[in-house]
């Protein structure tokens, strides 16, 4: 596959500093150089726009194979319609493209320009490419993997990229993971990092870290611990002190722990926090468990 941003630049990789970065890394684990851990909607960090530089050029490998040229006509007729919808000036049809001039100027707006004209090119380059191929469907799947692994609240669904989650709910996440309590706050953070690991995700884990999350703020709350420490009775024990939940909510949260442990507290396999959870569950719970924690402290905070 073609890897534009590496063609004739092995010497400027190894002769520039800081370019080893990874999640979970000795860096990033022990804060010296830490690792985005907020989902990428308005920002895109520089690892972020260098997979989507790799990701515009193995695709055009792909449906193009090695007929990305001045003198193939599906190849010059592909670069002349995405200059043409995307960048607005004027452009002759009559001249033929370099297509190293074309990945120039593509790749140096997903580098530099702001998030939602990077997204523009793609969706444009993406649904061109779609057309020009009976693999839309592998096609499609790529190009969320890549989004999804380098943590990116968007999707490329029905033909369009759309947004995955809203500013609100990043605004409940990032809420609960500046709360008071710090056992708290860990449980998050590892929750985020786990759904974040953009070489290991694991969310399995990162779901039950939201959920113990919820659980440390109810034992917190009501001073409850051991095998009394259970979310159903430490519910109720905060109704008991004042707390006024509401009884759907109350009953909508325990349904959900509920269908995430069985009776001895074990993750059922191929339910959500088991084994086969995916990058949509554990985005929800973390989404769900956060908004319920911001609601029971701001509850307890009005009862007092």
């Amino acid at each position: 596959m073609i890897k534009i941003k590496m063609v004739g630049g092995i010497k400027k990789l190894y002769s520039e500093g800081n370019v080893v970065r990874r999640r979970g890394g000795f860096s990033d684990r022990n804060k010296i150089r830490e690792e985005n851990t907020e989902m990428q909607v308005t920002k895109f960090d520089e690892r972020t726009r260098i997979s989507f530089s790799n990701l515009v050029s193995d695709l055009c490998s792909v449906v193009f194979k090695q007929e990305f040229s001045y003198h193939n006509n599906r190849s010059q007729n592909f670069m002349k319609t995405i200059l043409r919808v995307v960048y607005v000036k004027e452009f002759s049809y009559d001249i033929d493209i370099d297509p190293d001039d074309f990945f120039k100027i593509i790749h140096g707006t997903i580098e530099k320009d702001i998030y939602d004209s990077v997204l523009t090119l793609l969706e444009t380059i993406i649904q061109a490419l779609m057309k020009l191929t009976t693999h839309t469907s592998e096609l499609v799947q790529y190009v969320n993997e890549v989004f999804e692994k380098e943590y990116v609240g968007y999707r490329f669904v029905n033909g369009t990229i759309v947004a995955i989650t809203d500013e609100t709910e990043i605004s409940s996440i990032n809420k609960a993971s500046n709360n008071p309590y710090e056992f708290v706050r860990d449980h998050l953070h590892k929750s985020i990092l786990l759904l974040s690991d953009r070489n290991d995700p694991d969310y399995e884990n990162s779901i039950k870290e939201s959920i113990s999350a919820v659980e440390a703020i109810c034992e917190k709350i009501t001073g409850t611990t051991g095998k009394q420490a259970t979310l159903g009775k430490m519910l109720k024990q905060i109704e008991n002190n004042g707390v006024v939940i509401h009884p759907s909510m109350k009953k909508a949260f325990e349904s959900l722990y509920g269908y995430t442990s069985d009776a001895n507290g074990i993750r059922h396999a191929g339910n959500i926090g088991g084994p086969y959870s995916t990058f949509e569950e554990a985005e929800f719970m973390l989404v769900s468990c956060s908004a319920f924690i911001n609601y029971i402290i701001s509850a307890v905070a009005n009862k007092k």
